[in-house]
């Protein structure tokens, strides 16, 4: 187990015997009825084996500050920071710090602030993952994620003043038009006895040659499919904002858009028989606002989009716009981590029993674990940042199986469904209800085997905020009699929107056993083929088909995973698969099929065969039996066209 109390901060207000910052300490001690200047609260920066810093804020009313190094001689200062170097690994040091009134006759002294330091490495606060919502000279806004455990967050810009802050936000201000900045920030620890401060975050950004605009966007969360934002403007200015796929935004000249949506506002106030003034009341914004966005697709780069217009429908201001990518869906940037040979956790999110059962991935998250003569499981599925608060060390495996066993919080199992479920073939899927939407969740499980060992899993999910599924790449693997053989002939098929580019691969199921999902992109890039430029055009229309024959090495009775990775206009990357078995091979030719097998091939991709008359093609939209009483309004996926008509 860690370590605890490394080092730790605590106030001593009535020890005795401490010497005073100056001779007016007397009346304090003889009830001169002063009132001390708070003492000052110290943060731990800087830890290494040989050395640490100290930091505080500047306490009000105080004139300087008095310390002590490991009972040694006080020492004044009139700086917030101390810096100790050259020291023992792994010693405890004490220092002290006070605080001493700038006008001794109003205030006494603050007592002494303690604080231990061990000098070791201990668990680093992770990074701060920074967004740079606009770069401009007189305004320019950065966030940044929230980091579990820290207290502050220090921030500079070219290395220089450091400043400290407990949002999220800066607006930085008084920049120089067309320069490059480099901006960093890092996370300040609240629970010294466990962890010290992260590495610095860096950002580079170039300001723009241009002012500020009236309108400035900026991004502060986003996940799979939606997006939070801010578009700051003055009290009086109205305007209008949208989002679009950065794929559609890139087609049109910024009038062409404003144009667009103006008469599209115009139109519908024709089309509902209201003022022209009215409609513009219900689609203008006004003043700074907090936005959201939900039903994107994931894994695609949007741009939101805002321009001034008043409420007689003319064009105040030019279009003020920013780039953001959605994650792919149940992204989280909770921990993942835990399991053994004998037992594994899946933590997930679905949408294929919405229509049956009432839940999909907004309002549920799912679970599987399959395990080898487990004899007990115990769980509990928390929201990300409650986790984040319970487990300051979310690696801490004891201090999870200590959560998990006692009975106030960890759950149990029923032990009588194990062997029926856990340990089966198949193993155990169940879903936990009642979440909430767009929010990330962390489930937490112990299992133990029958031998007495123990194992701990950690995963987390985010759940989507719209029951729309989306995507704007689509491949799959078929066997079907119109593209040839079934016993032999494999084809991949695809289909996309703004697609620029395609890799694809196709292998055997078993020469991917030990090759994960989350690597198929490298093996793509190692062992697959692009797509030619000229069939790109069917890719983006009504679909297109490779085919994988006999020749290609395609036997019977054998799963094949066909998978590709698209490159769209804007440079997203996505990386889609499936899988299809060739049927049994007629007696005729089973025998050379048998012959021609081979063991322990190894790990390659044959050269597709593009389909003949692509034009004629039609991505199957095949048929997906759900069990008995599922409802036919439910939809397993579907891709997403931009919606919007722009003329």
């Amino acid at each position: 187990m860690k370590t605890f109390y490394k080092y730790a901060a605590f106030a001593a207000a009535s020890l005795a015997g401490l010497c005073a910052c100056s001779s007016d300490d007397d009346a304090a001690e003889t009830g001169s009825g002063l009132q001390a200047v708070a003492q000052p609260q110290i943060i731990v920066s800087d830890l290494t084996t040989s050395g640490f810093t100290l930091r505080w804020e500047a306490v009000d009313d105080a004139g300087s500050y008095v310390y002590t190094f490991d009972g040694g001689s006080e020492t004044p200062t009139t700086d917030c920071r101390l810096e100790f170097n050259s020291l023992e690994r792994q010693k405890e040091y004490v220092v002290a710090v006070k605080a001493c009134p700038r006008d001794p006759a109003e205030y006494t002294e603050s007592p002494f602030t303690y604080i231990h330091v061990l000098t070791d490495d201990l668990e680093q606060l992770p990074q701060p993952k920074i967004t740079l919502g606009s770069a401009y000279a007189s305004k320019t806004v950065i966030s940044w994620t929230e980091v579990p455990e820290a207290e502050l967050y220090e921030f500079s810009v070219d290395g220089g003043e450091v400043a400290t802050t407990r949002n999220r936000t800066v607006i930085l201000s008084k920049l120089d038009k067309g320069r490059t900045y480099s901006f960093s920030v890092r996370a300040m620890t609240s629970d010294a006895t466990r962890f010290t401060n992260s590495e610095a975050a860096q950002l580079s950004f170039v300001t723009s040659d241009a002012d500020v605009p009236p309108l400035v966007i900026a991004p502060t969360t986003i996940i799979s499919d939606a997006v939070a934002f801010d578009i700051y403007a003055s009290s009086d200015e109205t305007y209008y904002y949208e989002i679009l796929p950065a794929t559609t935004f890139a087609k049109y000249s910024p009038e062409e858009l404003m144009t667009a949506f103006q008469t599209y506002i115009v139109e519908y106030a024709k089309k509902q028989g209201i003022s022209l003034q009215l409609a513009m009341a219900s689609m203008l914004k006004s003043g700074t606002q907090s936005l959201q966005m939900t039903g994107l697709t994931p894994e695609l780069s949007y741009v939101i989009f805002a321009f001034g217009m008043d409420l007689r429908g003319n064009i105040t201001s030019n279009l003020s716009s920013t780039q953001f990518k959605t994650t792919a869906d149940g992204y989280s940037a909770g921990p993942n981590y835990g399991g053994s040979d004998w037992f594994t956790q899946r933590f997930y999110i679905s949408n294929a029993y919405l229509a049956m059962t009432g839940y999909g991935w907004t309002n549920s998250v799912w679970t599987h674990w399959k395990g080898d003569d487990v004899t007990d499981v115990r769980y509990r599925t928390l929201t990300t940042k409650l986790f984040n608060q319970v487990f300051p060390d979310p690696y801490d495996r004891q201090a999870v199986a200590a959560f998990l066993k006692d009975p106030n919080y960890g759950l149990q199992f029923n032990p009588a469904l194990l062997s029926a479920t856990v340990n089966s073939a198949d193993g155990y899927n169940g879903l936990t209800e009642g979440v909430s939407a767009g929010t990330s969740y962390t489930l937490l499980t112990l299992a133990t085997s029958s031998s007495g060992a123990e194992t701990v899993c950690v995963n987390s999910v985010t759940t989507k905020t719209s029951t729309e599924a989306a995507a704007w790449f689509a491949a799959a693997a078929s066997t079907n009699a119109n593209y040839g053989p079934t016993h032999n002939t494999v084809a991949g098929v695809m289909k996309g929107i703004d697609i620029a580019t395609v890799r694809y691969a196709i292998f055997k199921q078993s020469a991917l056993a030990n090759v994960g999902t989350n690597n198929y992109p490298a093996v793509i890039e190692e062992f697959g083929h692009d797509v030619k430029e000229e069939y790109l055009p069917y890719i983006n229309g009504n679909g297109f088909a490779i085919l994988f024959t006999g020749e290609s090495g395609v036997t019977p009775e054998t799963t094949y995973v066909f998978m590709a990775t698209a490159t769209n206009t804007v440079g997203d990357k996505v990386t889609k698969w499936g899988s299809a078995t060739t049927s049994a091979a007629p007696a005729a030719a089973r025998a050379k099929a048998q012959a021609a097998t081979r063991a322990n091939e190894p790990l390659r991709s044959p050269v597709g065969k593009p389909i003949a008359n692509p034009g004629k093609f039609i991505y199957p939209m095949e048929s997906v039996q759900l069990p008995a009483g599922a409802k036919p309004e439910g939809d397993l996926w579907t891709i997403i066209h931009n919606t919007h008509n722009i003329k």
